[in-house]
């Protein structure tokens, strides 16, 4: 339960955008490397990434998104993957750095393509409105 109780207060520190707490919880959550939670759909790879995203340290975030396509890939997780991908590509276009546009387009049409394959329309919309950034 504690885990779950970190879980959710780490989501909150990332929709809040308080660095202080998502140092906090990813030092807790750091060890949960590689592993999904059953009862929050969610790879925790993807999690520490975007906890390494409020922190400001975009570097970090990059090898936890990886690791998370990676883990999702295998196990089959596509839904997760897809909102692994769209996380990812969002932190991609925020840092600008060389290739980061080319892979977030990238990333962006594999997210597209596993939300109109499952029917997950919330991400579609999500998708679609990222798309755009790149074109301007």
């Amino acid at each position: 339960m504690g885990m779950l109780a970190r879980i959710g207060l780490a989501l909150i520190a990332v929709q809040r955008g308080d660095a202080q707490a998502a140092g906090a919880l990813y030092a807790a959550l750091e060890p949960q490397r590689g592993t999904a939670c059953a009862f929050i759909p969610m790879a925790l790879d993807r999690l520490l990434g975007l906890l390494a995203v409020t922190v400001g340290r975009p570097d970090t975030a990059v090898a936890h998104f990886e690791d998370a396509l990676a883990v999702c890939g295998r196990a089959g997780y596509r839904p997760e993957c897809a909102w692994t991908a769209c996380d990812y590509a969002d932190m991609l276009l925020e840092r600008a750095g060389a290739g980061d546009r080319r892979k977030a387009v990238a990333l962006l049409d594999d997210a597209l393509t596993v939300a109109r394959d499952l029917g997950m329309r919330p991400l579609m919309e999500r998708v679609l409105a990222r798309r755009e950034i790149p074109k301007a």
